[in-house]
């Protein structure tokens, strides 16, 4: 999302009164988060909606294959709830060692025997808008408002979805530096639904982003950083750090790439993925 904010931004967003647009990404995560078991989670969004100098609306959803249901999407990034498992969340074993950052309690939600889950299920859509606030005479710097919503369609025992709604709203700023640099920053803040046996925190979450461009904006390299606060008692909030590469096609197409790499233990160890949106 951020990325592709960034690579409209770099057109100076130069849109017609109205675009509609497709928009479509491939990416796969891996992670063991706090549990005993790795899970790796592949996920093909496709989003459709209509932009225009004001800012846009879309409506996306997403196609998940997961080899556990222990790791739930929500509209604001993925989240190692426990799925059907989701009360031990809560209630962490504590253990000796750890792994990567300051991990220091797993749980077994089951052995390798009894996890042998691999499915393929359509995730809880959602529908987003971004509204421009206010942008500068040289469109140098730009304010806008981000809104999102999730609709619960999935079973929380599924490992696909929460079972509740996400809300969120916040805000966003970018700023041209010179002509060949894009720097963005976000935050919003998010009101999550509960599971069953689960209390998710309502939260904010945040986003950093820096693209360096050549070729007269037609490549453009961008380095990121995500997180929130605390979202399930006890563990500690999802970090991310990444780095990505996009390519302007022509006016009506782009494509990107990137990599993130997980710093807390909620957030996946390694993530990889491609991206592309067209205009119509």
């Amino acid at each position: 999302m951020m990325a592709a904010m960034l690579l409209w931004s770099s057109s100076g967003g130069k849109l017609r009164a109205q675009d509609v647009y497709y928009s479509g990404s491939l990416q796969y995560a891996t992670g063991s988060y706090y549990f005993t078991e790795r899970t790796g989670s592949f996920y093909f969004s496709n989003s459709l909606g209509m932009s225009g100098d004001k800012g846009s609306v879309y409506f996306s959803i997403p196609l998940i294959t997961q080899n556990t249901p222990w790791v739930s999407y929500t509209r604001s990034g993925t989240l190692p709830t426990g799925g059907p498992q989701s009360r031990l969340a809560g209630t962490r074993q504590q253990q000796q060692g750890g792994g990567r950052g300051q991990r220091k309690h797993t749980i077994d939600l089951g052995k390798a025997d009894t996890v042998n889950f691999s499915k393929t299920h359509f995730g809880d859509p959602s529908l987003s808008a971004n509204i421009k606030l206010w942008s500068s005479p040289s469109a140098r710097t730009s304010i806008s408002s981000n809104w999102g919503v999730k609709i619960p369609f999935t079973d929380e025992n599924s490992g696909y979805g929460t079972g509740g709604w996400d809300v969120g709203g916040g805000i966003s700023w970018s700023q041209r530096i010179q002509q060949k640099y894009l720097m963005m920053l976000s935050g919003m803040y998010w009101v999550l639904g509960d599971m069953n046996d689960l209390n998710l925190n309502n939260m904010l979450s945040y986003s950093a982003a820096l693209g360096r461009m050549f070729k007269d904006g037609k490549w453009m390299t961008t380095a990121s950083l995500f997180g929130s606060t605390e979202i399930i008692d006890e563990v500690d909030p999802p970090v991310s750090i990444g780095a990505g590469l996009n390519y302007r096609v022509s006016a009506q197409i782009n494509l990107s790439t990137n990599m993130m790499i997980g710093l807390t233990e909620s957030a996946s160890d390694f993530s990889i993925g491609v991206g592309w949106s067209i205009n119509f």
